[in-house]
């Protein structure tokens, strides 16, 4: 998979990600709008990880269609990468994976049935 870090991510996630196999990328100039990152990433068929909780919220509010993944980090979670792989072996797309200390939880993404 390959994923646009967004926020701050911490550089053991980013090296964690990169040991199992996994792309890490920065956008040079990163949209605000909610609609124009996700449609960004949507037309590189890049996934999304992300701790700002404020950015997941306005996908669900705008309900912003995604095709991709989106990870989010909740509370400073350590062993992100290695929890979420190891739950989930292969991430499916129009989903929010939401990763915490104890467990890992999932949501469909707007527009999720509509393919």
């Amino acid at each position: 998979m390959r994923f646009v870090l967004h926020g701050e991510i911490s550089e053991e996630v980013r090296a964690a990600l990169i040991a199992a196999g996994h792309g890490c990328y920065a956008l040079e100039e990163v949209p605000e709008d909610v609609a124009e990152l996700l449609g960004e990433l949507g037309k590189r068929q890049w996934d999304l990880m992300t701790v700002d909780g404020e950015f997941v919220r306005q996908i669900y509010e705008r309900k912003v269609a995604f095709g991709g993944v989106v990870v989010q980090i909740l509370g400073g979670a350590e062993n992100v990468v290695e929890r979420l792989f190891e739950r989930y072996p292969r991430l499916t797309g129009r989903r929010l994976y939401m990763v915490t200390r104890s467990r890992v939880k999932i949501r469909q993404l707007p527009g999720a049935n509509e393919r």
